[in-house]
């Protein structure tokens, strides 16, 4: 890991975030005026779960997996998040421990946002405060929505879903190129690599052809059918 300046570019890509895209433009800079970034390869670790960290974390480019280890050592993807969406803002009210482990899913970068200055502005400024509800709420559905998906769709529809997000409106036949690895599209649709595999393979009788991480799709009524 490496720590670096915050750019023009970076400064940009925060104040559009989840979170300070919510603030009055005076409010976000008084936030970010002493955020830090670093830098991460694929597979580092910014924290496990139970980690003590005071910090509220904001992508600024890549890709970060929130997960939980089961006692078998399985992880179970919670989150798959990107550029200007931010994590472990929970922490800073829950004892300033982490409650899930983060890891970067490729090469990203992160900014990091001091945990006790936002909780006094969040104390002294309403804007803030309803900023950090909004967040809070928005995470809730997230997890509901999450639950929904487990309960309710087998592997095969979840996949197909997410193919159809990417269908452009009006168009039956299409191709588009998955924005990261296919391990990672498993744990962002809550499977394991290999039922991923097997629901791609389920697919192909809708005209789904895979190559790499090239997916055609050759009938899109076949696929809402599915």
């Amino acid at each position: 890991m490496k720590t670096l300046r915050l750019t023009s570019n970076d400064r940009a890509i925060l104040l559009k975030s989840s979170f300070l895209g919510r603030l009055p433009r005076s409010t976000s800079e008084a936030v970010i005026e002493d955020a830090t970034v670093s830098t991460h390869e694929e597979d580092d670790v910014l924290f496990r779960q139970g980690d003590g960290i005071d910090e509220v974390f904001v992508v600024l480019s890549g890709l970060v997996r929130l997960y939980r280890v089961g006692k078998d050592g399985r992880e179970a993807d919670l989150a798959v998040l990107q550029a200007g969406e931010v994590f472990a803002e929970s922490a800073i009210f829950l004892g300033h421990h982490a409650t899930a482990s983060a890891r970067a899913a490729e090469a990203s970068i992160i900014a990091r946002l001091d945990g006790r200055r936002l909780r006094q502005l969040a104390v002294s400024n309403p804007d803030v405060a309803q900023a950090f509800i909004e967040l809070l709420c928005h995470r809730s559905k997230m997890v509901e929505d999450l639950l929904a998906q487990d309960r309710l769709h087998t592997a095969p529809e979840r996949v197909a879903n997410y193919i159809l997000s990417n269908c452009p409106s009006g168009s039956t036949s299409f191709s588009f190129r998955l924005p990261f690895q296919k391990n990672v599209l498993a744990g962002k649709l809550g499977l394991a690599p290999e039922a991923l595999s097997r629901a791609f393979s389920k697919l192909r009788q809708s005209g789904v052809v895979v190559r790499g991480r090239m997916i055609e799709i050759r009938d899109r009524h076949a696929l809402e059918r599915f």
